[in-house]
């Protein structure tokens, strides 16, 4: 956006966008423009957000001189780097900068450190308990379960003190008898809490410290032998009420029957997910489970993965599952084997997409029910060979995406999946980019389908195998014009030449709506005056191309044959653009010639 035009913002507006840029980023690019923006910085933005992410030394030292002493009070969350980052030092620097956090930034709610070594955080604990206002600290990224693999050097094994307002708290501790001896007894506020190693002795002593806690995720691991004399703690008769969500992974030292206890005691529990390599067979047996998990439960999911040289009987372990008590809650299982079953992974099916996998390497594939009826699900994948699919019955399917190698057009299609291409709902076909069928199958289905199919996603990639041997494919390019109106072409480095767009065009002759990335403006044009019927067109355009062009719209009514149209640019990327047209009515006068001017 132009900065004369931001000028213009109403203030209200201009408060929003705070919120979603950098704190000093907003500072630095847009105060001093004038007297307004500078009062409704000062006045209005009271929220301000600050990351020192892949910052540079000479931007830092700047906001730090400079911007941050101006806007300390204001300023509620805080990203700092540590020395594993790509800007070692910046810890330190920063604290010598600003030696008293709490009196300098006194709102901070949130404050977050990745990146970092031990002696990182030690040196922010002093830190800590001063602090009045901050309910998250974060000690670490977050983004999934942690790795089974944990450096416990690392870890902190003693009690933190953190503030007391403190409702979200992610820390390297490992919890353990000397955590507990080391902690006070006063109850917390903290209901979120990210750990990255318990005991599973001691969990529920741990928890105890909790009383609100609702969302725990850790790596739940065995008895410490320096804790033998509390082992059995976790069986006592405590009852955590609040704890709502539970995220773990569980190492082989950890016994069903341990975690099972204080499974027990979890009665407000609503969702677990858990993961475990190689852990007790126990895991994997559905009648244990039953008899533990908690009746509010209404979310479960499981990934287990065994990689020993003799494995359970998938076959059994997996009938289990087949009762009534995890088909009425819609916790259905799979089953993947690999390498003649040393690979063995037993896991929960993701609902409402069903995926019906299989690998190239021979991997079976197994569900807990024959003929199972899907009706919520829109969207399922398929291998290419059809005949050997899961059969499941999906009234209302949206969409399919393909994988596989298969290059029989012959090859039997089972006649659930062929209820499904003929379902008047199927409209959308996925052509899968690293293991695409091939085109002759593509047909084959397509032929069997309804006709409601009428939009294709695919990679330019495929595109150009039927495009340069057009004479031999032109079969498959009389089918795709005759189906498809709406292509959706994945981005790709490859970029349709002179040749290949003009067989482009005569194969998509009867779209109404494109999605695709072009190498030119002048492929535009041809495109736009060639496809008479698109109504729609999504383009993809390097910025060099645009460059020296004021005006977009212009641009389109002096080179194509559009007349009624309304256009929009998006900057994708720093040498990336985009340029949407919803097409109305066109001129007729000169298109033969524009054809013949620019390829023909």
């Amino acid at each position: 956006m132009a900065l004369s035009n931001f000028d213009n913002l109403p203030s209200e507006l201009i408060v929003e966008i705070s919120d979603y840029l950098d704190g000093c980023d907003l500072y630095y690019g847009f105060y001093g423009l004038n007297q307004r923006i500078n009062a409704i910085l000062d006045q209005q933005c009271h929220r301000l957000h600050i990351s020192f992410i892949h910052i540079l030394k000479i931007k830092f030292d700047l906001y730090c001189n400079h911007i941050l002493p101006h806007i300390s009070t204001r300023i509620v969350s805080l990203i700092l780097c540590g020395d594993n980052s790509s800007t070692p030092g910046q810890l330190r620097l920063f604290l010598s900068r600003f030696n008293s956090l709490a009196q300098v930034f006194i709102n901070l709610e949130s404050i977050k450190l990745i990146d970092y070594t031990k002696s990182d955080v030690e040196i922010l604990l002093d830190h800590f308990p001063k602090f009045t206002r901050l309910k998250c600290l974060s000690i670490g990224e977050y983004k999934r379960l942690m790795p089974f693999t944990i450096n416990r050097n690392d870890l902190f094994k003693e009690h933190v003190t953190v503030p007391i307002s403190l409702r979200s708290l992610a820390f390297p501790y490992e919890i353990s008898n000397e955590w507990i001896q080391t902690s006070n007894t006063l109850a917390s506020l903290i209901e979120q809490l990210h750990i990255h190693l318990i005991h599973i002795n001691v969990i529920s002593l741990f928890l105890q410290r909790f009383p609100y806690l609702k969302r725990l995720t850790t790596v739940l691991t065995g008895i410490n032998q320096n804790n033998l004399f509390m082992e059995n703690n976790f069986q006592t008769n405590i009852m955590l009420h609040r704890l709502q969500y539970l995220n773990v992974n569980i190492t082989q030292q950890v016994a069903f029957d341990e975690f099972a206890s204080f499974l027990r005691n979890l009665t407000e529990l609503h969702s677990l997910s858990l993961e475990a390599l190689n852990p007790e067979i126990d895991f994997l047996e559905a009648h244990r489970w039953e008899t533990v998990l908690p009746s509010k439960l209404s979310s479960f999911r499981f990934d287990l993965t065994m990689t020993l040289p003799n494995n359970p009987n998938h076959l059994e372990l997996l009938q289990s599952f087949k009762s009534q008590y995890w088909i009425s809650r819609g916790w259905f299982v799979q089953c993947h084997l690999r390498d003649r079953g040393r690979f063995f992974r037993l896991s929960t099916v993701q609902s409402p997409i069903i995926t019906i996998l299989y690998w190239p390497d021979d991997e079976l594939l197994l569900d807990t029910t024959t003929i199972t009826v899907y009706p919520n699900v829109t969207h399922i994948e398929l291998w290419w060979n059809l005949s050997k699919s899961t059969q499941a019955i999906c009234p209302n399917v949206c969409s399919i995406q393909l994988y596989g190698v298969g290059n029989n057009r012959d090859e039997p299609i089972h006649p659930n999946i062929i209820d499904i291409l003929q379902n008047p709902s199927l409209e959308h076909i996925i052509i899968n980019n690293d293991l695409p069928i091939t085109h002759s199958r593509f047909v084959s289905i397509l032929e069997k389908s309804s006709d409601n199919i009428q939009t294709l996603t695919c990679s330019i990639h495929w595109l150009l195998f039927i495009l340069e041997e057009r004479q031999q494919y032109e079969w498959i390019c009389q089918l795709i014009k005759m189906r498809i109106r709406k292509l959706i072409v994945n981005n790709d480095e490859i970029i349709l030449s002179n040749t290949n767009l003009i067989a482009f065009c005569r194969t998509f002759i009867n779209l109404e709506e494109i999605t695709i990335k072009m190498g030119s403006k002048e492929d535009l044009f041809f495109l736009l005056n060639t496809l008479e019927k698109l109504t729609m067109a999504k383009i993809e355009l390097p910025c060099i191309s645009l460059a020296g062009i004021t005006d977009d719209r212009k641009m389109i009514e002096h080179n194509t044959i559009l007349v009624n149209f309304v256009i929009y640019k998006q900057i994708i990327s720093l040498d990336t653009s985009k340029l949407i047209l919803w097409i109305g009515s066109r001129r007729t006068s000169n298109l033969l010639q524009t054809k013949t001017y620019l390829y023909l």
